[in-house]
């Protein structure tokens, strides 16, 4: 157990759920190893980086999908509500400024339907990553009329949804009920903006809200903790029912004391209780051997989250060789970090942060990854519920010349696998929608298939070549 000073009140001892299967990192054939990127929106930072015609936007944001592929990547984390705003034609909050410069703007295209489209094309899952409380950073800026004024902190430097508020809880839900039910999307995805960090807790301005909702609360650290609990809760309520095979994930920062006692983020009950499927804490601290370096933290993370969800490690990326960051990588670091993530099977991948980093290659840093740690693909691990009936084995394998063929069933995904001769290990040759495999080297080759909720079936014979 994760041993943090803290407190809280944890709903009166209730018997957490029955602990959920856990997803599988070393299967019988190959390393399962999620590979993905943040596209952050919020400030244009990744996209669309200022640019507002249609046509530039669409191949920017392609661009940044073909950049992923070519480097052997499986899943893309795109923000689509960065400050109560939307990248698709919402009930709740307007059209996000950052798609057009004016907030509430139609783009003229839905936005999240396009992205979505040719994310799945590339054979990327899609994670919606939405912000649940912030409002914005300007505070000049006129509230939008969809969102009730009553539900709104404002503070010196930044205006949030206010999280004592059961309303407010219930239209964070209702945000992502209407993404799941409208979209196809593969995941919903949160990062660290819980309660605002605005330099002093104590200058939270919540005293009325505890006053009406704290009652049965020790303090008000513990109330505002269950305030977020309830809101996460909420997601994952929601999610069940509405779109049970969509997968719930939260990128907390890597220190622990922070999310507690900061953000009032209880990161290790959410995990205990089941309420998210993929913890990926943000470890972008410095290689070192103080309690708040990268080794110690990772180890932290390993040990305490992972008998009930998937730990997945995000990496900063954007601190490689880059002369803006005081703190900054070499990309001898970032080769020592993605060593330590991909050796260790209680992690099941890896979210780099951010795609402008990725895109820009500082020092090599991703040829470095491919050439050393994605030479080839990777199949997902299977972090959320079975939806659909597990995927039979591939039939009619045939080797023909340098022709490797066989049948699935409608729908699924297929891979096939290599064992180079003079040895016993499988490695992912290809990850495909198609029937047929040109291969080129010599050995053994097999087929398996996965469905939508990457449970994966058992291989068919093998062949050699």
């Amino acid at each position: 157990m994760l041993l943090v000073a803290c407190d809280k009140d944890d709903g009166g001892g209730e018997t957490p759920p029955p602990d959920p299967p856990q997803p599988k990192v070393e299967s019988d054939y190959a390393r399962k190893e999620l590979r993905g990127a943040w596209i952050a929106s919020v400030w244009s930072i990744d996209w669309p980086m200022g640019i507002h015609d249609i046509a530039a936007q669409k191949k920017l944001y392609t661009d940044h999908l073909d950049d992923f592929v070519a480097a052997n990547m499986n899943a893309v984390f795109m923000q689509v509500r960065p400050t109560a705003d939307a990248f698709y034609n919402s009930p709740y909050e307007p059209w996000s400024q950052w798609i057009t410069g004016t907030p509430g703007k139609d783009p003229g295209y839905d936005v999240l339907q396009f992205m979505i489209e040719e994310a799945h094309a590339r054979g990327l899952e899609f994670h919606a990553w939405i912000n649940p409380f912030r409002i914005t950073t300007n505070m000049s800026q006129p509230l939008d009329s969809k969102i009730p004024h009553e539900w709104v902190k404002n503070y010196p430097s930044i205006r949030v949804y206010n999280p004592a508020i059961p309303e407010v809880q219930q239209r964070i839900a209702d945000i992502v009920k209407d993404i799941i039910t409208k979209y196809d999307v593969d995941g919903i995805h949160m990062d660290d903006y819980f309660y605002p960090d605005i330099g002093n807790v104590n200058a939270l301005d919540d005293a009325a809200e505890y006053a009406k909702y704290g009652a049965g609360y020790s303090s008000v650290a513990a109330f505002r903790r269950a305030n977020v609990d309830k809101t996460v809760q909420k997601i994952r309520e929601t999610m069940l029912k509405e779109n049970p095979r969509v997968i719930f994930s939260i990128s907390p920062t890597a220190n622990l004391n922070y999310n507690l006692n900061t953000l009032f983020a209880d990161v290790e009950k959410w995990c205990r209780e089941g309420w998210i499927d993929i913890v990926i804490p943000q470890v972008y601290q410095a290689l070192g051997t103080g309690n708040l370096s990268f080794e110690p933290l990772l180890s932290t993370w390993i040990g305490s989250f992972n008998t009930r969800v998937g730990c997945v490690i995000g990496l900063g990326l954007y601190r490689v060789e880059n002369p803006a960051e005081s703190t900054r990588f070499t990309v001898a670091d970032f080769d020592r970090m993605l060593h330590l993530t991909t050796s260790n099977t209680k992690i099941h991948g890896s979210v780099f942060y951010n795609t402008s980093s990725f895109a820009a290659n500082r020092g090599g840093v991703i040829n470095m990854v491919k050439t050393k740690y994605f030479k080839n693909p990777a199949v997902r691990p299977a972090f959320g519920r079975k939806t659909e009936p597990a995927p039979s084995i591939p039939t009619q394998v045939t080797l023909s010349g340098a022709t490797l063929s066989w049948i699935t069933a409608l729908g699924l995904t297929s891979v096939v696998y290599f064992i180079p001769n003079g040895s016993t290990a499988a490695q992912v040759a290809a990850i495909t929608k198609k029937n047929t495999y040109t291969v080129t080297e010599r050995g053994k080759y097999f087929v398996t298939a996965f469905n939508r909720n990457n449970v994966e079936s058992k291989k068919s014979a093998e062949l050699t070549y």
